[in-house]
């Protein structure tokens, strides 16, 4: 299209054979490993109804393996589109597809930022437990969370356009407005999400090395959990995020100057890295089975309630009704009170909620 604003270089997304190569992969990849995943997840806790409620983490773990796998079945358009070097579909198909993908991005982020925030408050204010059961608040921030995320998609379908019949790609009317629309999508989508989550966890760890029972195996698992949710948004997203700095930063450049031919250069990789942050998708799944190690063959489906709510925050909250039940459903944890508990007193009760090992 004549009225978009083209980077110097007329680099497009299929400029690069490497980055469509590249981004070919990542696509397979992701969908082989999350579809099946975010479905196991999806299956897992769909169903699942405790008699008190089901706990904040399980309901935002299911939200996010919603978004996740919505957009990872969109991944045969995309092969079809770096493979073939076409769009398979017209200029309205172009927009709605893309906008998926956003909204999928924003939710996934969103309910990523919140899982950090329910772990950081589970863990240093465990007598909010029983109201982060409340059906209630779950169901207000579930809205909240799909309304930011179909506000905050709109840019993307509106600055989506197809290009000579065969190009679905970003077309800015101006420099002013890329730099824009490509500044604030990092901001929001990466920077002060991924803010949160590493402040969150921060506080989070820090929390469970300082506790008594920090050092046991579930407090190790996780600090791995923790620390690999942290790294993964972080190197998945980076690149994509790289990109969009690099090209807001050229458009607002003078056009003959180094750092708007960089720009142009970079609309080649674009293909290579939005295909990584696909594969963010689908990593979330594969996490938690490494993470759960045999607590899944002993736990079930509820493995994913215990790595989120079941490890510190029944533990450190031993008097909330929340903790009280995770310790009563623990079969191990009854045998140790009792072989403490005879001559002890009381003493049986304190011993095991440092030695509870699910």
């Amino acid at each position: 299209m004549t009225d978009c604003y083209r980077p110097p270089g007329n680099e497009t997304l299929l400029s690069s054979p490497a980055s469509r190569a590249t981004g070919t992969a990542f696509l397979l990849l992701a969908a082989l490993l999350g579809l099946p995943g975010n479905g196991f997840v999806v299956w897992s806790l769909a169903g699942w109804r405790p008699a008190r409620g089901r706990p904040l983490a399980a309901t935002l773990v299911l939200h996010l393996a919603l978004a996740d796998g919505a957009v990872l079945l969109l991944t045969p358009l995309f092969v079809a589109f770096l493979v073939r070097q076409a769009w398979p579909l017209g200029r309205v198909g172009c927009k709605a597809v893309h906008y998926v993908c956003a909204l999928s991005m924003y939710a996934s982020v969103l309910f990523t930022s919140l899982l950090s925030l329910q772990r950081c408050l589970a863990v240093t204010r465990p007598f909010l437990a029983p109201r982060l059961r409340s059906p209630a608040l779950a169901r207000r921030l579930l809205l909240a969370v799909w309304l930011a995320a179909l506000l905050l998609a709109v840019p993307a379908a509106v600055y989506r356009h197809l290009w000579g019949d065969s190009l679905c790609q970003l077309c800015h009317p101006s420099r002013t407005h890329a730099a824009v629309h490509l500044s604030l999508e990092t901001l929001s989508a990466f920077v002060l999400p991924f803010g949160l989550v590493l402040g969150c966890y921060s506080v989070t760890l820090a929390r469970l090395r300082g506790a008594r029972w920090g050092s046991g195996r579930q407090g190790t698992r996780v600090g791995r959990l923790v620390s690999a949710i942290v790294l993964a948004f972080g190197l998945l997203w980076a690149p994509y995020h790289a990109v969009n700095i690099v090209q807001a930063v050229a458009a607002l450049a003078p056009p003959e100057g180094a750092l708007a031919k960089l720009g142009g250069a970079s609309q080649a990789a674009r293909a290579g890295t939005t295909a990584l942050a696909f594969f963010s998708s689908s990593i979330n799944p594969v996490l938690y089975l490494f993470t759960a190690g045999d607590l899944l063959p002993r736990a079930g489906p509820r493995f994913l309630t215990r790595l989120f709510e079941g490890s510190g925050e029944a533990r450190g909250c031993g008097r909330s009704r929340e903790g009280t039940m995770e310790l009563r459903a623990t079969p191990r944890l009854k045998v140790v009170g009792r072989g403490l508990g005879n001559g002890d007193p009381g003493g049986g009760a304190a011993k095991d909620s440092q030695e509870w090992d699910p």
